[in-house]
This record gives structure tokens, C-alpha cells and sequence, in this order.
């Protein structure tokens, strides 16, 4: 078991498949952001590639065939897949704000009417929008860590009144309903106590304060989310200012009281949330994991956090250019955020990742 710090829950645990003496090396290592994703992770040991066990899915083929699956499924009832689907089209939209508000600076001949009052403000409120959505689903995807792979079975459930169940085991192979979370029939899910093993948990929305308190406080991914809640709710409300007719009523007060200082402080959570993925995915607080998927969506969510804070600080600048910079840095920062949010959409659609031993994926 590895832990960032003393006072949080590990973030690492690795169990045996010790089914026979020849697979005992076989380990499924549940990090807290692989449960939270239903991944399910299978390590092969070097010396038993050529006992026919599933190839590692870092392999040139099996990343096409990944990309490929971004584009051929949709997976709407997945928690992870909407995390990731709302983050990109946010952060897309974002980047096409930064232009509708750098180009009449840096290139006025493509300046149109109202292009930065009005086209910018209302992609800003978009962009907003569905940050704020998809920061909504980080949470509940946080505190329903064991039992994630469920959201979907509990989501058609309650649409289609269609039941589905998964078999609770590890298998060498995949298979569609093989799940090691905890289905419990026809009933859904029941409570159970936190953490313990074997213990059944119905799908929650929230959590109680009991288990906020002696669980979710200490999970470091689950504060990630809640910091990127927390930072998407405030950003909110400078999207919400930036809407035509909103931005043009506001005095110089409000502009750095409120529509800038928005800005500033939730790019400055985003930075928060930002660091604790990257430790999460870490052996430790100051060793890098760039051999880890995860890591990198923290990382260049870390980038993309960096510059929109850095934007909102041009914001409080009067000198010339700075505004200029403010809106160039919004463009650049929102690519960093779609490349981290890509990577977490690939992430999210590979539920059954196969690494060799000391090669982390």
C-alpha cells in the first residue's frame, strides 16, 4: 500500500490472483482514480508473456485501436465518459471563445460586429457551462469510488427500467458484465459499511457526513474533484458576468472585485485539483509518474490551470498588451485543458488495461 501522506487513504493497493501456482504473480492494482473509472487493471509478469495471457494494451495496436473507440462508441450512461465527453467539448469551446476574443486584437481586418461582446461572452457562458456539468460528475464519480462500474447499470435502470448484473471476479479476459464492483441482483445496491471488504454500497448521489468525514476527506482523489467542483462553480459565475449585455452594465469594481477575481481564484483551485491527480497517480509526493495515463491528464490539466490563472492576473493589468496576452494565454491554456481532457476520455473507454510488471499504464 503507497499513501501521498500520513492522514490520507492509500493510493495504491496491489492483491494476488493466487487462482493457481502458475498465475500467483498476476496482480490487479486498484489505484483510487481506477476504481473511481472502474479500470481493471491486469499486471503480466515479463516471464509469463508467452503463456498466452492478454496482451499489454500499450502496445502501438491496441492505442489505435483505443483512439478508434473514441469515435465509434458513446458510452452516455458511463459517469467516467461523461467527465471526460463534458470536459472536452468545454475546453474546445473555450478555445474558440479565446480567439472570438484575440483575433480583433491581433488581427483586425477578421473582426465582425460584436464579435468579442457578443460571440466571446456567450462561448464563455457555454464553455462555463459545461465545465460546471462535467465538474458535477467528477463529484459524483468521486463518492461512488467502489462502485462506479455500476453507474451505469443504475442509470439504465432508472431510464429504461432495463436490469443488468456483473459477475464479482477477476478474469484474464474481459467480458462485457465481468465486474469486480458490487452488483447485488434486481435491488440495485445495498449499504454496506465503507471500505470494508466484501461490503455492498447502494449508489448515492452524495455521501452521508459519516462517511465524508471518516472516508472521502481523506481520499486524495476525492478532494482533487471536489477542488475542480469548487473551482468550476466559481469560474461559473465570470462566464456568467461575460454575457452580452452583463459584461457592458459592470463598473470598474465589480471588473476586479468580481469578474476577474472569479477568474483568478478558480484557476487557482484548478491548480490545486491539478496537483493532487498528479500525486495521486505518484509512489510518492516528489516522484514523477510519466509512465501513468492519469498522470499526464494531470499535468496538462496543471498547464491549461497555470495559464487560465495567469489570464485572470493579465486581467488586473493596465499596461498595453495586456489584454492582448490575457486573451492569447485563454487560447493556449484551453488547448492544454482539451489535451488532458482527451487523454481522459481514452482513459475512461479502457476499462480492462493490461501492463507488464513495472510498466504502469
Amino acid at each position: 500500500m503507497k499513501r501521498c501522506a500520513p492522514h490520507l487513504n492509500a493510493t495504491l493497493t496491489e492483491h494476488a490472483t493466487a487462482a493457481n501456482h502458475e498465475m500467483a504473480r498476476l496482480m490487479v492494482p486498484p489505484t483510487s482514480i481506477s476504481r473511481s473509472r472502474r479500470r481493471h487493471n491486469l499486471v503480466v509478469p515479463i516471464d509469463h508473456a508467452a503463456q498466452g495471457l492478454p496482451a499489454p494494451t500499450s502496445s502501438s495496436r491496441a492505442v489505435a485501436k483505443g483512439i478508434g473507440r473514441m469515435f465509434a462508441t458513446f458510452p452516455w450512461w458511463d459517469v467516467s465518459f461523461l467527465v471526460a465527453f463534458f470536459f472536452s467539448v468545454g475546453s474546445a469551446v473555450f478555445i474558440v471563445c479565446g480567439f472570438f476574443y484575440w483575433l480583433p486584437l491581433a488581427a483586425p481586418s477578421t473582426d465582425f460586429p460584436h464579435e468579442s461582446a457578443t460571440a466571446g461572452g456567450i462561448a464563455s457562458f457555454i464553455g462555463g457551462t459545461l465545465f460546471e456539468i462535467g465538474a458535477v460528475f467528477l463529484v459524483i464519480e468521486a463518492t461512488n469510488e467502489n462502485q462506479t462500474g455500476c453507474f451505469g447499470w443504475e442509470l439504465e435502470h432508472v431510464v429504461s427500467e432495463h436490469e443488468r448484473s456483473g459477475k464479482a471476479s477477476v478474469r484474464y479476459k474481459s467480458e462485457k458484465n465481468a465486474c469486480g464492483h458490487h452488483h447485488c441482483g434486481n435491488r440495485g445496491f445495498s449499504r454496506g459499511a465503507l471500505g470494508s471488504e466484501g461490503s455492498q454500497r447502494r449508489w448515492e448521489w452524495w455521501p452521508t457526513w459519516h462517511e465524508l468525514r471518516t472516508h472521502y476527506l481523506r481520499e486524495i482523489g476525492f478532494l482533487g474533484s471536489l477542488a475542480e467542483f469548487v473551482g468550476a462553480t466559481v469560474f461559473y459565475i465570470n462566464t456568467i458576468l461575460a454575457l452580452p449585455g452583463v459584461y457592458s452594465a459592470l463598473s470598474q469594481g465589480v471588473l476586479r472585485g468580481l469578474y476577474w477575481m472569479t477568474y483568478l481564484v478558480g484557476g487557482g483551485l484548478f491548480i490545486v485539483s491539478s496537483a493532487l491527480y498528479m500525486l495521486e497517480t505518484q509512489p510518492n509526493w516528489y516522484t514523477p509518474a510519466p509512465h501513468v495515463l492519469g498522470w499526464w491528464v494531470g499535468v496538462w490539466n496543471m498547464i491549461g490551470s497555470i495559464g487560465w490563472t495567469l489570464a485572470a492576473a493579465l486581467g488586473y493589468c493596465e499596461l498595453s498588451g495586456c489584454q492582448y496576452q490575457s486573451d492569447l494565454t485563454l487560447i493556449w491554456a484551453s488547448i492544454a485543458f482539451l489535451i488532458g481532457s482527451l487523454i481522459l476520455w481514452f482513459e475512461a473507454l479502457d476499462k480492462y488495461p493490461v501492463e507488464k510488471e513495472g510498466h504502469k499504464s
